[in-house]
């Protein structure tokens, strides 16, 4: 094992040891850090035995596209530390994964088979396009005042929240982000295939357009004060509860079938299962539900009888 390897080991599975041993009791949620607390450790210790080949350049590409993902939220910290707004975090979002993919394609030596840029071009200008839009949406929408859950937290969490705020909004969406980013990195160093760009930015394409007009509508909606305590219930919010959410989940899709022009972009299948259940069923959807069933009372209830949550199917109309 070269020093350097064994260095970095050691020093992901010590802030492994330290994000868990120094979880505050009061943490809910405490199975997603146990969870992922390990994995990039885990991770790197099995890329480790991988160097040679297609499979050890891209995964060399992802764990260094990792790393500068890591050191863009720790400044996105420090930052939102010293504004008191970890608000932030949701500008950092697109671009987490966007620092994966350019990093992974700066690092490495794309066309693997001598067929120039390969995919990089292609998966490049998607999540690029994607992070421009979703970061000039969440700035206006964030950086004035710190919003929800964030500010509950910091009231909950008290002085422990100068430190904990690291782990519990960076960290675990840092590794969250990192996982889903695995297709951009293996697609970036794959030879170009016409038919996997077409697919998959056919399919990204679907995604960015429905999260795009979701959002729309939704800002338009707000805008008007009439519209103050109601529900949008039209266009693309009469066809799902949670149309940006799944708009978001088909891009990931998108970016996996661009990895399948990489021989083993297969294995990135991880990503967009991951990132449609978070975004369907396992946080950002279930937080939503919540919050509205909270605030909006039977007449949510009554637009949840006649809408689908997460997946499309025809609407009832009695």
């Amino acid at each position: 094992m070269p020093a350097i390897d064994a260095i970095v080991l050691g020093a992901l599975l010590l802030l492994a040891v330290a994000w868990l041993a120094k979880m505050p009791k009061k943490t809910k949620g405490k199975a997603w850090h146990f969870t992922l607390a390990g994995i990039p450790a885990a991770l790197f210790a099995l890329g480790m035995a991988v160097r040679d080949g297609a499979l050890g350049e891209a995964l060399s590409a992802w764990f260094a596209g990792g790393l500068a993902a890591a050191t863009l939220l720790f400044v996105t910290w420090v930052l939102g530390s010293a504004k008191r707004n970890h608000g932030f975090m949701d500008i950092a979002y697109p671009l987490a994964p966007t620092v994966v993919a350019w990093t992974a394609f700066l690092s490495s030596s794309p066309g693997t088979a001598g067929t120039g840029a390969g995919m990089a071009p292609v998966i490049l200008s998607l999540v690029s396009l994607w992070a421009v839009r979703l970061v000039v949406q969440t700035h206006a929408q964030n950086h004035a005042e710190e919003r929800q859950p964030y500010a509950a937290w910091r009231q909950a969490f008290g002085t422990q929240w100068s430190w904990w705020s690291l782990c519990q909004v960076y960290a675990l969406q840092g590794v969250t982000l990192w996982l889903w980013a695995a297709p951009l990195a293996f697609a970036v160093v794959a030879d170009f295939s016409l038919v996997w760009a077409v697919i998959g930015g056919g399919v990204w394409l679907m995604g960015f357009t429905l999260q795009a007009v979701a959002d729309r509508q939704l800002t338009r909606f707000r805008a008007d004060p009439g519209n103050r305590g109601k529900i949008l219930d039209t266009g693309a919010w009469s066809i799902v509860r949670q149309p940006n959410y799944l708009g978001e989940a088909v891009m990931w899709w998108g970016y996996f079938l661009c990895a399948l022009a990489h021989p083993f972009g297969w294995l990135t299948i991880v990503g967009p299962l991951f990132a449609t259940w978070f975004m369907g069923f396992g946080s950002a959807g279930p937080f939503k539900e919540a919050h509205m069933r909270r605030t909006r009372g039977e007449a949510w209830k009554a637009y949840c009888e006649r809408t689908p949550r997460f997946f499309p199917w025809p609407r009832k109309t009695s």
